[in-house]
């Protein structure tokens, strides 16, 4: 599920890329195409120097010829004619009645009119009517060229760019998957036994610290089961060390498997383990004495359900079935003031200490108003 959810995202992530990368190229390629019909599709192959300033010299005798008086039509009808030479471009400018200098050809900017190869004052009965301009396209071809080298570098380095953002990404994110799933490994680890997955003491007394915290403010019950393998250690002399850490798999895992989803099992150390209980939901009708019986009665019930569950299950070790047995001490907190967690640990252990004293596998409740231990089989 998550690998093909990955996928998908891949899949998505390199559509947008491409798509975008297909907007990025279609606009330098038009950009480009612009240049080369601007610029090359149409210069003639016959061009050279001498002959431009030959064609130059005979435009402007032709103007004189063509255009003997100083009307603007006349002009922009000459203009006009000899604006389709090859390799060479015509202009007439000239000052209107306000004194305002103006061109014959429409949207001419004042750098062009100024970058004229070619000028030639225009007069007309001794006085100046305005400047022939004669302009040498070739020389338009070299900047159009300049251009199309810039336009083609910038191409190249934008989809060298866009290559390095691609693997940037996609190395980032590899990189940001495999620190996130050792993050979330490290974490599990820290607070998670490697032999059973079950809680780890550190966490447990830190959780049970913050629940005795919690019953006393909404004054809410809380119970505690701590278990002992009985004669683990010979188990372990006559078996070794591979069959008990078998037998310690096992175990726990019959007691994650016969708890409540908000019961918290946990490898106390060694052989040992516990199991806190708290109030699956919020009973305020009824009492806190009445709300924690329910719940030592949960805690018994869980607790004889596992004991029988490991008593009666049979574990291959070195071609043999054999069977453990466990002791257990449950106590159980009402809230009340003045409490700490490491006592209700040491209530529980001291009722799993009656259990083993009195001959094992049994489970002992510490009544904590009377303080004695009820032994149950």
């Amino acid at each position: 599920m998550k690998l093909s959810f990955f996928k998908t995202r891949y899949i998505l992530y390199s559509i947008l890329i491409s798509v975008i990368s297909w907007f990025l190229f279609n606009f330098l390629l038009q950009s480009q195409s612009v240049i080369m019909y601007k610029y090359f599709i149409e210069k003639p192959a016959n061009y050279n120097l001498e002959r431009a300033e030959r064609l130059a010299a005979a435009i402007y005798q032709s103007f004189q010829k063509e255009v003997p008086t100083p009307s603007i039509p006349a002009i922009e009808s000459f203009i006009s004619k000899y604006n389709d030479i090859p390799f060479l471009s015509v202009n007439f400018i000239y000052k209107d009645k306000d004194g305002i200098m103006k061109s014959v050809l429409r949207d001419v900017k004042q750098i062009d009119i100024l970058s004229a190869e070619y000028v030639y004052p225009i007069q007309y009965d001794g006085k100046d009517t305005g400047t022939l301009l004669v302009y040498d396209i070739n020389k338009e071809y070299k900047k159009g060229l300049q251009e199309y080298t810039h336009m083609m570098n910038l191409t190249r380095w934008s989809f060298a760019f866009l290559l390095v953002l691609i693997f940037s990404i996609l190395l980032y994110r590899e990189y940001s998957e495999k620190i996130e799933k050792e993050k979330r490994i490290a974490e599990y680890r820290a607070v998670h036994d490697g032999l059973t997955g079950l809680y780890t003491q550190k966490y447990f007394k830190e959780h049970l610290e913050k629940e005795i915290m919690r019953c006393q403010r909404y004054n809410r019950p809380v119970s505690l089961i701590m278990c002992d393998i009985d004669n683990f250690k010979i188990f372990n002399d006559s078996y070794g060390h591979l069959a008990g850490d078998c037998i310690l798999h096992t175990v726990a895992q019959i007691m994650a498997t016969n708890v409540r989803a908000s019961d918290t099992v946990v490898r106390y150390g060694g052989e040992e383990f516990a199991i806190m209980l708290i109030e699956a939901g919020i009973a305020e009708v009824e009492s806190v004495s009445r709300r924690m019986k329910d719940l030592t009665e949960q805690a018994m019930d869980i607790a004889g359900r596992i004991k029988n569950k490991i008593e009666h299950t049979k574990i291959e070790v070195k071609d043999k079935r054999v069977n453990v047995t466990i002791s257990m001490g449950i106590a159980s907190y009402d809230g009340s003031p003045n409490y700490k967690s490491e006592h209700l640990i040491s209530e529980a252990d001291l009722a799993l200490y009656e259990s083993k004293k009195n001959g094992r596998n049994q489970i002992t409740l510490f009544d904590p108003e009377t303080k004695q231990f009820i032994r149950f089989l």
